[in-house]
């Protein structure tokens, strides 16, 4: 291809600039619009905002090199006794570049609205439950409801816009075993270090029905053994087959003293630990 004398291209090869450079700003323009438009969609995929920064580079490059080849643009520095340091005219693709790369790092935060991290704690009996970790709290704020899981007895919202400063808000945990205590709505503020959550244990975690079984050194069944929880907190006796089941108004999990009495004798006077899911099998002495 050869060029015209004074040493700039022939307009074919200005039009093979032109088409190259506007393809490449077109992709650069799409990319960046995907990223300002669907930027929630894809930080949910893992996917950073900051690319959005390094789009803007091949951008105002791109912009800049179509327009140099459809507009004249000339860079000048003039320096003479009137002026100390000369004069630098700059003008067509590095104005455009700078207007692009600059304008794209200003632009997404000059309408950012002010907005605050919030924390809350899960507290029952005025204790924080700070070894719970599971159940969710969802926050209802703005359109879509919040939900979070609950970590060392804590749950973090992050990005609250400022105009929820001060205001109470709806919330709902849910959270095995365990209620509200007080209202379900909170007042949430930017100033707190923590909003407390106040539950309290539902009224049927509140007791277990505890089955087991009571055998003797020979593994023979013990009928009619007396068994007393807490000290009359529940008592029974077991069937022909050693067998036992009742109700016990303690949690589960919770450990309680248990005495076990045949033919007016203790047999048996140890703490165990409640549970509606593992049995109390036990071996019990029954020399006079």
């Amino acid at each position: 291809m050869k060029h015209i004398g004074n040493g700039r291209p022939t307009p074919r090869r200005r039009m093979n600039w032109i088409w190259i450079s506007g393809g490449a700003f077109l992709l650069s323009l799409l990319a960046a619009g995907i990223l300002i438009f669907f930027g929630k969609q894809l930080a949910d995929l893992g996917i950073t905002g900051n690319i959005y920064y390094i789009i803007l580079i091949p951008l105002g490059f791109s912009s800049a090199a179509f327009l140099a080849g459809a507009m004249k643009s000339y860079a000048s520095f003039t320096s003479n006794e009137n002026i100390t340091y000369g004069k630098l005219q700059l003008t067509g693709p590095i104005v455009i570049f700078a207007l692009v790369v600059g304008g794209g790092f200003i632009m997404p935060n000059y309408n950012k609205k002010e907005q605050f991290d919030l924390k809350m704690r899960i507290v029952a009996d005025n204790q924080p439950l700070q070894a719970l970790n599971e159940g969710t709290v969802t926050l209802y704020i703005g359109k879509e409801p919040k939900t979070v899981n609950i970590h060392d007895g804590e749950v973090a919202f992050y990005n609250i816009p400022e105009q929820y400063h001060n205001r109470k808000v709806r919330i709902v945990p849910s959270i095995r075993n365990y209620q509200l205590a007080d209202s379900n709505e909170v007042l949430i503020s930017k100033n707190e270090d923590y909003v407390d959550i106040h539950v309290r244990r539902t009224q049927e975690s509140m007791s277990t029905l505890v089955r087991g079984s009571v055998l003797d050194q020979k593994n023979m069944a013990v009928g009619n053994a007396f068994l007393d929880f807490s000290s009359g907190l529940a008592t029974c006796y077991t069937d022909p087959n050693g067998n036992f089941s009742l109700t016990v108004p303690l949690p589960s999990g919770e450990k309680t003293q248990l005495k076990i009495v045949t033919d007016g004798i203790t047999r048996f006077d140890e703490v165990v630990t409640i549970s509606s899911t593992i049995p109390i099998d036990l071996r019990i002495d029954k020399t006079p």
